[in-house]
């Protein structure tokens, strides 16, 4: 069996445990941190199953050993860890959660089977989220993080932030340093030329 396929299932398989754990301790409560647990449920069960379909053998792929994708969990890990009880603008905060989330998922649906840990050469998707910006997940998730900073100790959780946006952006770059390998991917770029941000980056 392929190994970067057994590299999606172990994944996959990781998700879908940490939907079922988060299953487990979701408290349907009216706060944010309830919605925190909800879109983390919701995102790993998605992608558990994305993963578990990804049949596609990767051509190339990003070595897993890159320390980006772990400095992004990490950094998560700890801004999660610090939110509290009550925020100041629970609705404005709610709102941009959701608005993430949302993203992050529509850019789950978009990918497919193409979708895995690793960047793949494989049929570039260019449809909803994906036409805007070439990284609309990275998007989403930056959008649910920095929801979640706003209602943390912001001495902690503003520096932990800075470094997952600069882990995300140095795991852009290596991303595209192996899909230019790909001629629709430089013409996908040359189409959307926003990587992350609209207008900005």
């Amino acid at each position: 069996m392929n190994r970067d396929y057994l590299t999606n299932v172990l994944f996959g398989v990781t998700f879908l445990n940490l939907a079922l754990v988060g299953l487990a301790a979701l408290k349907f409560q009216c706060s944010f941190l309830a919605l925190v647990r909800l879109g983390a449920l919701s995102c790993n069960l998605l992608m558990g199953v994305a993963l578990l379909f990804n049949k596609k053998s990767v051509s190339g792929n990003m070595p897993l050993y890159k320390p980006y994708w772990l400095g992004m969990i990490i950094c998560n890990i700890i801004i999660v860890k610090q939110i509290t009880p009550h925020c100041s603008y629970p609705g404005l905060v709610s709102s941009f959660f959701i608005i993430g989330l949302s993203v992050v998922l529509v850019s789950i649906v978009s990918m497919g089977k193409s979708f895995s840990v690793t960047p793949m050469i494989s049929k570039i998707r260019t449809r909803f989220a994906y036409s805007y910006v070439r990284h609309p997940m990275y998007l989403g998730e930056s959008l649910m993080l920095a929801s979640c900073t706003v209602t943390s100790n912001l001495y902690l959780s503003m520096p932990v932030f800075l470094f997952y946006m600069y882990f995300v952006v140095k795991r852009i770059k290596e991303e595209e340093l192996l899909l230019q390998k790909s001629e629709s991917y430089r013409k996908y770029c040359s189409d959307t030329p926003w990587r992350l941000f609209p207008y900005v980056w």
